[in-house]
């Protein structure tokens, strides 16, 4: 059984803080409208954050992801470490580490005489590209989080989403 939002979402004046959990066999009106929001919202922020670093001569995002996760960890995981950590699948993380040790941005290195096990090591250049790129995306990122700055929180995300995917 799961837990859902009651559904108060009929009154937009409520505060999102007012929504109470409730044992349910379905989402809620209010919570598909927050999942579709979510999904909406994610695919175009990766997709105008991406092309944004691409105009900048910067490589894809999914680089920065990698760079960051490793940085944020004490500059270094083994694969399934980093896999759990982001949203890459094991064979993409494999071909992405390549690439990203092939330009020196990481290391590959055997763990502990063990030659099937492997950490992956940011390196200083590695470090550098990922602050470089920080400077496009973090204010893009910050800018489109707005969206849940009001007291209306899920509602005002919820209708901003809509307002963005209608054709213009």
């Amino acid at each position: 059984m799961n837990f859902h939002l009651n559904e108060l979402y009929q009154n937009h004046n409520q505060n999102q803080s007012e929504h109470k959990v409730v044992r349910n066999e379905r989402p809620t009106a209010f919570e598909t409208d927050i999942w579709i929001a979510m999904n909406r919202a994610t695919r175009r922020i990766q997709t105008d954050i991406g092309a944004a670093l691409k105009q900048a001569g910067f490589p894809p995002l999914k680089w920065y992801d990698m760079l960051w996760s490793l940085e944020r960890h004490g500059g270094q995981l083994r694969p399934f470490e980093l896999a759990q950590d982001t949203i890459f699948e094991q064979s993409n993380l494999s071909h992405l580490s390549k690439r990203l040790a092939a330009e020196g941005l990481i290391e590959i290195v055997e763990h502990g005489g063990d030659r099937r096990g492997r950490i992956l090591r940011i390196t200083a250049k590695g470090r550098d590209l990922r602050k470089r790129m920080w400077a496009i995306y973090g204010p893009m990122l910050h800018d489109r989080m707005r969206a849940f700055d009001g007291p209306d929180g899920w509602q005002a995300f919820i209708e901003a989403e809509r307002d963005q995917s209608e054709p213009a």
